[in-house]
């Protein structure tokens, strides 16, 4: 009888060992998580439509959370679409157990973008003079960037988000007689800072 349940106990350790490794290495693809993600971001546009693939999970049990990463979905408004290279995100093990999951961050990397057509897509959310001038201004180039977003408990985004990235071979005409070519540079922008370098 004693063997038969150091076995029964032996073979339960090693399918949960299995199981973590198997989830900590290689981990599973979901659409589980699809709605909680396009939620979090349709609080920047109602309007917004989110094309996402399947979400990969990797468990990490050392910081009993939820590595989340989903490669090659778009963002669509209008008739503007921006391509997305990767969104991120960890989401705790226990809200995850309990279906009671919300998104705390987000860490998105676009592909290069036309630097014409992003601000045009921006324009969408948050219609400026400064935007529109922008547009009228920056003749063509390409845009990379990474965001960093932090969720409060309402779902709404902190005013600690973090956008990097970097600007090639951008045109700048002013007023069409002045002009600027092949600019590039490296931005980081806060909340209350821009640098440009």
């Amino acid at each position: 009888m004693k063997k038969i349940i150091i076995r029964f106990l032996f073979i339960v350790f090693l399918t949960i060992f299995t199981s973590v490794v198997y989830l900590s290495t290689v981990g599973i693809q979901t659409n589980r998580l699809n709605n909680q993600i396009v939620t979090s971001l349709k609080d920047f546009n109602k309007d917004l439509e989110i094309e996402l693939k399947k979400i990969k999970i990797v468990l990490d049990p050392f910081k009993l959370q939820i590595n989340a990463k989903t490669i090659g979905s778009n963002f669509k408004i209008n008739d503007k679409t921006i391509e997305i290279e990767s969104i991120k995100t960890q989401i705790s093990i226990n809200s995850f157990i309990k279906n009671n999951f919300s998104i705390k961050n987000l860490d998105i990397s676009t592909k290069s973008l036309e630097i014409n057509n992003l601000i045009s897509f921006i324009r969408n959310f948050k219609n400026t003079p400064e935007l529109y001038l922008l547009e009228k201004i920056l003749k063509k180039g390409y845009l990379i960037s990474d965001i960093s977003l932090e969720f409060d408990e309402n779902g709404r985004i902190k005013n600690n988000y973090k956008i990097r990235g970097f600007v090639k071979n951008c045109n700048i005409s002013l007023l069409n007689k002045y002009v600027v070519n092949e600019i590039d540079t490296i931005f980081d922008i806060t909340h209350n800072n821009t640098i440009l370098k």
